[in-house]
């Protein structure tokens, strides 16, 4: 009798062991991110409008400043992720950006001198479409309130 209850349960552990590792091999692999720029070595950030907005912010050790006043450490932060944001979907530019918000962009973006142009929204997913070094990439919309934001939500509230 003991024998067919471990039987048993090792017929039960096997397709438990089986069922797992058919989980795990069907794991999507990981996105790209939108670049290869990693976030804690970012020093400066410029983001300019098409309305002539102009911001800029450099990292002096560990704090932001906009100017010579603190910025916002929070805000900042949660801007640097857009550079390893997930790419969802990616593709070479064409000539034509129009249809993408991108000739010209209204917001642009850089990161330690890099161009990250910013356009329209996919009108399917509400994607944000992103122009950088010839491809156009679709990220979700998680930042663009970040780059819209006037030159005061940068600065650190006393």
């Amino acid at each position: 009798m003991p024998s067919l209850r471990y039987t048993g349960n090792l017929i039960l552990l096997t397709i438990a062991s089986l069922l797992g590792l058919l989980v795990w091999w069907s794991q999507p692999e990981p996105l790209p991110p939108l670049t290869s720029i990693n976030p804690h070595q970012i020093t400066q950030i410029e983001i300019s409008d098409l309305q002539g907005r102009d911001i800029a912010l450099r990292r002096i050790q560990d704090q932001w400043l906009i100017g010579t006043q603190p910025a916002n450490q929070l805000r900042v932060k949660q801007l640097l992720g857009i550079s390893q944001t997930p790419s969802l979907r990616r593709f070479a530019a064409s000539d034509d950006l129009h249809p993408y918000g991108l000739a010209p962009p209204s917001i642009e973006l850089k990161l330690n001198g890099e161009e990250l142009a910013i356009g329209n929204n996919d009108p399917v997913n509400g994607w944000r479409y992103i122009l950088y070094r010839d491809r156009i990439h679709l990220i979700a919309d998680g930042f663009h309130h970040h780059l819209s934001a006037p030159p005061e939500a940068w600065l650190e509230i006393p």
